[in-house]
């Protein structure tokens, strides 16, 4: 399963929007629409997420903040749906800049495309699915090399570029720091190990290769096994 190019722009430190196989990057080709507001709507959303964030970072620094979700191997924090909630508001207003509307995107669905892409990094780690350092250093060159190629233009790439230059400005971290940050190759790893999932599931015969909406439904099923270990406690969302 090739890493569509919008990962890149998906990785946080939640860095939790990887939506490898999601409905968001199977339709990236004609995601964005042209308008000179473009780089005001990317550039203001990082503003207002590094307001929040730096709230909840305000918080966590003087009280013990339980986890949003926990399950089996991993958890997701207030922090990661903060991130991961104004990223996905950030492209809902890009899909629709034209007509200026958006689409409500509640809270319950969010947590939930949050954990099914957990507990599918998870289920990949239980097959004995493995992803090198090297193969990390690898994808994370591509992503870079894409970024940096002033040769590689259109409207989407411009588009790519300008979410992650802004992604990268409000860690405060030098592009270097930021590529080779823990936060940031953990999240290529788990991607790909969904990738590497995708990719047996494939040769196994159990999904069509282009087929994504195969992937989506499996995805579902290992949601439903995991149901009893995943623990959601949305009251940490008021804290």
């Amino acid at each position: 399963m090739r890493l569509n190019k919008l990962t890149v722009v998906i990785g946080s430190t939640c860095l939790s929007l990887l939506l490898v196989g999601s409905a968001f990057a199977a339709s990236a080709s004609n995601v964005f629409d042209s308008s000179a507001t473009k780089s005001e709507i990317i550039s203001s959303s990082f503003d207002d997420l590094k307001v929040m964030l730096d709230q909840e970072n305000n918080t966590r620094s003087i009280a013990v903040v339980a986890p949003l979700v926990h399950g089996g191997d991993f958890q997701i924090s207030k922090q990661d749906f903060i991130f991961y909630k104004s990223n996905m508001e950030m492209i809902n207003k890009l899909q629709n800049i034209s007509s200026l509307k958006s689409v409500s995107l509640s809270d319950d669905s969010l947590i939930g495309e949050m954990v099914k892409k957990e507990v599918t990094v998870s289920y990949a780690k239980k097959l004995g699915l493995e992803v090198t350092p090297q193969e990390v250093d690898a994808v994370i060159q591509q992503e870079r090399s894409f970024l940096n190629d002033p040769s590689i233009t259109g409207e989407n790439n411009d588009t790519v570029r300008e979410i992650m230059k802004n992604r990268i400005r409000i860690t405060g971290l030098s592009e270097d720091e930021f590529w080779n940050s823990d936060q940031t190759r953990k999240e290529y790893e788990k991607a790909l190990l969904i990738g590497k999932l995708f990719d047996k599931l494939v040769a196994d015969g159990e999904i069509e290769k282009d087929n994504g909406a195969d992937f989506g439904n499996y995805q579902k099923k290992i949601l439903e096994s995991y149901k009893g270990e995943v623990i959601v406690d949305k009251s940490v969302l008021n804290n």
